[in-house]
């Protein structure tokens, strides 16, 4: 069983890169890849061989990298890059965490003022550092009725990643606020993987509004993409089936994950997601030899 999408403290998850190896390994993973957002600092964490050794089986590098696709904040899912290269491109091209939030409170702040959204500035309160300006701006504006216009769907008033997804990311809700100016280009993310000796991945395609999902064939013949993330915790089987039928039309790479964030994504459990996310060795046997090539997809070793 592998998970190659998980998260650390070192971007928005709960667990420290010492835990989750502990979790991965209790739960006997053969491949993991820790794919925090916009920043490799787990993968320099395990060059310290104690901290390595914690877990037995095969590790590879990944990064998730946020951009945008017509408007849309949207990720990209980078693995087997040199750590170096990587790195001077997210110095040179992506805002830190902290950057990142103050920047989008202003931009929604400024935003949902001027389209007359009820709140109160002083009840938005979050830690930058490690907190999402999202969710803080969610939580006030749900606590007034009269806000609820402005949502596409009950989905986004009761949960985080509904208000993230189809409101906040959207272009089609009045709640939409344009973020291209806080991340790379879908190109230059790209690139940026490809540069490092890596291959991109488009991270969880129904995940997103469905307007990324209805317009993946224009993605996919616009963008040098490697592949798709096939398997993902919220995906159905339809809907994994459907990317699994289009990676194999176009000669695509497959990936899967469970975007484990520990405490702070619910029903996201390392390697297997709600329960039923049990991905095999062999969804990523005809690329993940190019980067370790001991690894042994038959026996998962």
């Amino acid at each position: 069983m592998i998970d190659l999408h998980t998260h650390t403290k070192n971007s928005d998850g709960s667990s420290s890169t010492l835990e989750l190896l502990e979790e991965a390994e209790r739960i006997g993973l053969s491949l993991l890849s820790i794919a925090d957002h916009n920043t490799i600092r787990a993968h320099y964490e395990l060059q310290n061989m104690n901290l390595r050794n914690i877990f037995s089986g095969k590790i590879i590098s990944g990064v998730e990298i946020t951009t945008t696709y017509k408007g849309e904040t949207i990720e990209v899912l980078g693995y087997g890059f040199d750590l170096d290269m990587m790195q001077e491109f997210l110095d040179k091209n992506v805002l830190t965490f902290e950057e990142k939030q103050l920047r989008e409170y202003e931009l929604i702040l400024n935003q949902y003022r001027r389209i007359g959204v009820i709140f109160d500035e002083k009840n938005i309160n979050f830690d930058p550092k490690v907190e999402s300006s999202r969710i803080a701006f969610c939580n006030e504006i749900k606590k007034n009725p009269d806000n609820f216009k402005f949502f596409l769907n009950e989905e986004s008033i009761t949960t985080a990643s509904g208000f993230t997804r189809n409101e906040v990311y959207n272009p089609k809700s009045p709640l939409y606020v344009n973020q291209s100016s806080l991340f790379p280009s879908l190109e230059t993310a790209i690139q940026m993987i490809h540069q490092s000796g890596g291959v991109a991945f488009l991270a969880h395609t129904f995940a997103y509004s469905k307007n990324i999902s209805a317009q993946l064939d224009d993605i996919l013949d616009n963008y040098d993409l490697d592949g798709l993330e096939c398997f993902y915790t919220t995906f159905t089987e339809e809907q994994s089936a459907y990317l699994v039928d289009v990676c194999r039309k176009r000669s695509l790479l497959m990936s899967g994950g469970s975007d484990f964030h520990g405490t702070r994504k619910v029903n996201h459990n390392l390697g297997t997601g709600r329960g039923n996310l049990h991905i095999d060795e062999d969804v990523v046997s005809d690329w993940i030899v190019q980067f370790i090539p001991e690894f042994d997809v038959k026996n998962g070793k």
